[in-house]
């Protein structure tokens, strides 16, 4: 087994981490901004067909609540108030911010990536999630590079806001990212 302690425990920048939880089942994107003197706030970028969230969403919304603290779900789509609605139903769930646009057909990274940055710069959150889907994988690492942050993915299990556990060698070891 290899352990790896994440470098950045006392950093104050912005740090991007991926999760792929066999627990939650498939994988989960999370940023996290380490301040001591503010709480804890997570946003989840929930993936969703504009009419319905799906379910790896919803075990990212269960990882973001591991973390502790305010959890806002972020909806973004063409015609997506569905998914909206459905969202704010999420058990933990304390906010939904929506954007409605045409920009965000096809859910681009190119679109999508702005309005994540626009929300985590409103908001300040000290972690962002997203399923490790195709969608989550196209939009996080784009957005990570926008906040000058590294990306660590396949997290299986949230230890604490900074430590993570996740499976590399084709899950053959552990490392503690």
């Amino acid at each position: 087994t290899h352990t790896h302690t994440h470098p950045r425990h006392a950093s104050t920048s912005p740090t991007m981490l991926s999760r792929s939880a066999s627990r939650f089942a498939r994988a989960t994107r999370v940023a996290y901004t380490s301040h001591a003197s503010r709480s804890q706030s997570t946003l989840v970028v929930l993936e969703h067909n504009n009419e319905a969230i799906t379910t790896d969403s919803l075990k990212t919304v269960s990882a973001a609540k591991e973390l502790g603290g305010d959890v806002t779900a972020l909806v973004l789509g063409t015609g997506c108030s569905k998914a909206a609605v459905e969202a704010a139903t999420i058990d933990g769930v304390s906010k939904v911010l929506t954007a409605d646009n045409a920009a965000f057909k096809g859910f681009l990274p190119e679109a999508i990536t702005p309005a994540i940055l626009a929300a985590h710069e409103a908001n300040k959150f000290t972690h962002i999630l997203a399923p490790s889907s195709a969608f989550g994988k196209s939009v996080l690492p784009r957005t990570a590079a926008k906040l000058d942050v590294e990306c660590i993915s396949d997290i299986t299990k949230v230890k604490d806001t900074q430590t993570f556990e996740r499976l590399i060698y084709a899950g053959n070891a552990v490392q503690m990212a």
